[in-house]
């Protein structure tokens, strides 16, 4: 998955030691937010920490809060998962891959604090978080979708994408925050539960177009 900010990265001048430069600030932010939440997380914590100055900082973000959120979203901007040959398969991998950035404690942290101060301010931190991490999450479960209606696994009026989007990001979400682990057994059991209920959908809609009442 490719963002507009990783191409954009790529065409400023001097981009190994700036790319160099953005992936420290952007570990630094991550651990900070996760050892002490966005209320008492500042831009002075995260400079030090990746050993920039403060004003490297704000020519990037203007507030710690997109910070933050770049910071997490940055990490799922690295899934690119290629073709799995089902929706079953795709899914999997995509959401597999997300799951395992979670377990990690930063990037797990982090992503529990930014979900935290969107409860708190659901107009603000809450927005910023729905446009920038949820929307990467849920492409990840739409590209599989529309593979498979590619590959004439499934057809584009059987499956609601935003619906499976929000069961398959939000249980994994649950999984990470309530226990912290949101293992491959559990994926694998979630994911294969979501393809039986599409492909049973799908040979119930065969049978009724051979059999019409």
């Amino acid at each position: 998955m490719t963002s507009r900010s990783r191409q954009g990265r790529s065409r400023r001048p001097g981009r190994p030691r700036e790319e160099a430069t953005e992936q420290a600030i952007t570990a630094a932010a991550r651990q900070v937010l996760a050892d002490k939440g966005v209320a008492r997380m500042s831009m002075e914590h995260v400079a030090a920490k990746a050993g920039v100055a403060k004003s490297t900082l704000y020519r990037r973000w203007p507030s710690k809060i997109e910070l933050a959120v770049h910071a997490v979203a940055a990490s799922f901007d690295e899934i690119e998962i290629g073709d799995q040959g089902s929706l079953e398969a795709d899914m999997r991998a995509g959401i597999g891959e997300a799951a395992r950035l979670l377990r990690d404690p930063s990037t797990g942290g982090a992503y529990a604090a930014l979900l935290a101060e969107s409860a708190r301010d659901p107009g603000g931190v809450g927005l910023r978080v729905r446009e920038s991490l949820s929307t990467r999450l849920h492409a990840l479960v739409a590209t599989s979708v529309q593979r498979a209606i590619d590959r004439g696994e499934i057809r584009q009026d059987m499956i609601d994408v935003d619906l499976l989007a929000d069961v398959v990001v939000g249980s994994v979400m649950h999984r990470a925050l309530a226990t912290g682990v949101p293992d491959e057994a559990f994926i694998d059991g979630l994911i294969g539960l979501l393809a039986d209920v599409a492909y049973a959908r799908l040979r119930r809609e065969q049978r009724e177009a051979d059999d019409p009442v």
